[in-house]
């Protein structure tokens, strides 16, 4: 399954309610950043959106408010794949990095042994994040 993965500049929590309202979306969750902030953001996130999702029609899509790179209209749609073993999520990283752009290197999370981000050749952003099973 590939999930369409939106990004916000600090509006996601307000797109989410507006996309929830008009799609008739269902099971909506939001996740804060709380705690826990990237790399080089001195601002206060806490109450941002680190992990957004939301159903519409029929179809998972995920969301956050991004503070790692700057978002500008047309570079806010990522699609999102999980790979189920770390094998093949680092696999996919590297064939993609070799001819594409790292925007997230490679990265252990809290909530994913790997998760990284690649503009491919083609400017599509792939969004690559292990799922632990």
């Amino acid at each position: 399954m590939v999930t369409p993965y939106i990004v916000f500049d600090k509006q996601c929590e307000e797109a989410m309610n507006f996309y929830e309202k008009l799609f008739n979306g269902q099971n909506k969750e939001i996740i804060r950043y709380g705690d826990y902030a990237p790399d080089g953001v001195q601002e206060d996130v806490s109450d941002y959106v680190l992990h957004g999702s939301l159903n519409i029609f029929d179809t998972q899509f995920t969301f956050a408010d991004e503070f790692s790179k700057a978002v500008t209209p047309g570079s806010m749609i990522y699609l999102t794949i999980n790979p189920s073993s770390l094998d093949e999520g680092t696999r996919i990283y590297d064939v993609l990095k070799e001819t594409g752009e790292i925007l997230l290197p490679a990265t252990e999370t809290f909530y994913s042994p790997l998760h990284a981000t690649v503009k491919d050749q083609y400017g599509i952003m792939w969004n690559i994040i292990v799922i632990n099973n």
